[in-house]
């Protein structure tokens, strides 16, 4: 999909190497809508799995159920599978969330496409605006970004026609990304549930042929 998006909208290729004359620079919010996380009581955080999971930024690389949180927020949002969710303090990478259901915790974001199949658009247009930004912060400690840095954003909006052909070729490849790292999740935890109960001789498989 990023060598895709690189040859229609960085180098043209598809256009003899020529920006068409009838794309134009307009904000990110052309494109997408940004959902920020929460303040959620870090006071009502448990590990046990009491409530539902809550998204922290250093949960978003492995996309695991780490802290769980009985709290339910009036301004919260819950991820949903096939979110573009970003990080905002540290390293600002965008994450195509493979996982069940979850809260959205503060300094999280979502990068919400306005239409349906146009995610791979907004996930390789917001890619190197979010890298610029953490190239180029200066802090004595840990690097942010936020709204105002948002606003700025800028990306060169193609026609409807491209735009289109791009999704009908990149949405099932996102759907598949999506789909395989869920089924990865449901595996894992069968594992997990079955494994201690084999080890432990609770469950009896020496009658199975294989």
């Amino acid at each position: 999909m990023q060598a895709l998006y690189k040859s229609w909208f960085v180098d043209y290729e598809p256009f003899n190497g020529t920006k068409p004359a009838n794309w134009k620079l307009t904000d990110i919010y052309s494109v997408a809508n940004i959902i920020y996380g929460a303040p959620f009581a870090s006071k009502m955080f448990n590990t046990e799995g009491f409530g539902k999971p809550i998204i922290r930024i250093r949960d978003l690389k492995e996309q695991e159920f780490v802290t769980f949180t009985t709290e339910i927020h009036p301004k919260g949002h819950l991820i949903h599978p096939g979110d573009i969710v970003v990080g905002m303090d540290g390293e600002f990478r965008p994450y195509i969330w493979g996982n069940e259901e979850a809260w959205l915790n503060q300094r999280v974001c979502i990068f919400e496409n306005k239409q349906p199949k146009r995610k791979a658009f907004v996930l390789y247009s917001i890619k190197p605006l979010l890298n610029h930004i953490e190239q180029t912060q200066v802090a004595t400690t840990v690097i942010h970004i936020g709204k105002k840095d948002y606003d700025s954003f800028e990306i060169l909006l193609p026609d409807e026609s491209t735009l289109n052909k791009f999704d009908e070729i990149t949405a099932p490849m996102i759907e598949q990304i999506v789909n395989n790292r869920l089924e990865n999740k449901r595996l894992a935890k069968l594992r997990d549930t079955l494994l201690p109960r084999l080890m432990s001789g609770e469950i009896d498989v020496s009658g199975i042929e294989l």
